[in-house]
């Protein structure tokens, strides 16, 4: 039968203990610091209040007014240089609070004061993060009577505690604040002393502890953790994991973790085992991500301008994905030469399985249309196609048109998308026709298509909701009125300039917040035939 450690751990305890003494011993010393400091606090607080009750506010109020000295005034200054002589105040002073800072008024100096230090009337100075802390509050509270005390400790000023009391004049209003800094220079050396006093007795009744302990602990502790130690270092030389051999056979605990270092050794292997093949897994699938993110990229139109040689018209188009792949694509593509088709669509979810969707909806629709079949007819086909085997329930928002060049006339019928964006007189609006239902939710779904005619210099905006569902740290929504009002603060910029605006405010408004959906957009600017003469 094992025998437990327990007894060989005996005298180990006696370090405890010395421990908790010295630490009993410490938590004495901030107690009397503590004391202490609540002693001076209260002396500073009643010097403060007794200094406030001696003032004449009437007359305090007429020296930042102005900035001049009376006969009351250095009888007052001298009243503040006796207080702070006879009752050992390190600073005394009355100033007038600010907002941001505070004005000095009058400040207690003797000889042996730093003539540097002492500040003059009319003198301000911006406020120190304690004082706006603490003294800021009770300024602003206009309180019949009120006062903080602290402890802080600044370059240049030492480690004091700080009383403020009010002074008012003869109508009660609050004209000006004592304050009165004692130094705690004193409590500082005296508890200095007791501390070292007990850092030493502690480490004397710490070296004759350890003289004692230091041979049981070799024989009963020491060899056999320097066995362990050797054995786990073998277990692992090389850069390669190898047996480990629990060897330790002492007949306690000790025996026991060698144990279960051992099985512990087992399962680090097996598991560093699995772990190769799935790094070499996610390797593999990080490398086919970025492979689709390419093939994502190139199978949407993304050289611009994209139809140099046509003056009619100008297109730009962005897809920034919430994932390495997205399920938003936009499409644009000449029919014939008298007709443009672009295409803004949204795919249900994000990732892989959207992004595949995306491939099969855009390849549908793109070949409908160039059957020459209309964007309603388009729209119909390819419903019914997606629908089948859609055992994941996958749908997709979209919004075909189609431009006829000559005259302008843009023929267009939406699934369920977002509404697009018209600029006709030099203004963006919303072309809010009721859109059909969304592409892969229902068969046999019919889809209304509507006509607009463009004229020169009028542009249509296409989006998908990643642009006015952008959310906020507070999880505000960048919303259809912010994107309104944002493009119309962007009129007349080029095409591209245009798009990456938009989105330069998108991003401003989201901040650090995670972009949670694709953000897609296309603009498409009618200038008409004679546009190129």
């Amino acid at each position: 039968m094992k025998k437990t450690i327990g007894l060989k751990m005996t005298l180990l305890f006696v370090i405890f203990s010395l421990i908790l003494c010295l630490a009993l011993s410490i938590f004495s010393y901030f107690a009397s610091w503590n004391s202490y400091v609540d002693i001076y606090m209260d002396h500073a607080r009643s010097v403060a209040e007794m200094t406030a009750s001696l003032i004449d506010g009437t007359h305090i109020a007429t020296y930042l007014e102005t900035n001049e000295k009376d006969y009351y005034y250095y009888e007052l200054k001298e009243m503040l240089n006796n207080i702070k002589r006879e009752l050992d105040i390190m600073y005394l002073y009355i100033f007038k609070p600010g907002t941001d800072s505070f004005t000095y008024i009058i400040e207690a100096q003797l000889d042996t004061d730093d003539p540097d230090m002492i500040a003059e009337l009319g003198n301000i100075f911006e406020y120190t993060r304690i004082e706006y802390d603490y003294l800021l509050p009770d300024v602003e509270a206009r309180r019949t009577s009120t006062h903080k005390v602290i402890s802080y400790n600044e370059a240049g000023y030492g480690n004091v505690v700080s009383a403020w009391a009010p002074v008012f004049s003869d109508n009660g209003e609050l004209v000006a604040m004592v304050e009165a800094d004692v130094a705690l220079t004193r409590v500082e050396k005296r508890l200095r002393e007791f501390l070292i006093i007990i850092i030493l007795l502690s480490c004397s009744i710490t070296v004759l502890l350890l003289i004692s302990l230091l041979f049981m602990m070799r024989r009963i502790i020491s060899r056999p953790l320097e066995r362990l130690t050797n054995n786990a270092l073998g277990f692992v030389s090389d850069d390669t994991l190898s047996e480990f051999a629990d060897d330790i056979k002492t007949g306690d605990e000790m025996q026991t973790l060698s144990e279960s270092f051992g099985k512990m050794a087992k399962d680090i292997k097996r598991y560093t085992e699995n772990l190769a093949v799935v790094v070499a897994d996610k390797e593999r699938i990080a490398t086919e991500l970025n492979v689709a993110t390419q093939i994502q990229i190139s199978m949407l139109p993304y050289i611009f301008p994209a139809f140099p040689e046509r003056t009619e018209f100008n297109i730009y188009a962005s897809m920034t994905p919430a994932k390495e792949v997205g399920g938003d694509f936009y499409d644009f593509f000449l029919i014939d030469e008298n007709t443009l088709a672009v295409v803004m669509a949204d795919v249900s979810g994000k990732g892989v399985p959207a992004a595949l969707f995306m491939v099969i909806a855009k390849t549908l629709i793109k070949n409908n249309a160039q059957y020459g079949k209309s964007p309603k007819e388009v729209f119909e086909t390819v419903n019914n196609l997606l629908c089948e085997s859609n055992d994941a329930n996958m749908f997709v928002t979209a919004i075909l048109g189609y431009l006829d060049i000559p005259t302008g006339k843009f023929i267009y019928v939406n699934a369920g998308h977002n509404f697009p964006l018209l600029r006709k007189n030099k203004k963006f609006d919303w072309l809010k026709e009721k859109p059909g239902f969304i592409l892969a939710g229902m068969e046999d779904m019919f889809y209304k298509q509507y006509e607009i005619t463009l004229h020169p210099g009028d542009e249509i905006f296409l989006y998908t909701d990643g642009v006015t569902e952008a959310v906020n740290v507070e999880t505000e929504l960048f919303s259809e009125p912010r994107l309104l009002e944002t493009v119309n603060n962007y009129l007349d910029l080029p095409l591209k300039e245009f798009t990456i605006s938009i989105k330069h405010e998108i991003d401003k408004f989201a901040g650090i917040a995670e972009q949670a959906d694709d953000i897609t957009m296309l603009v498409l600017r009618y200038d008409g035939l004679d546009s190129g003469s």
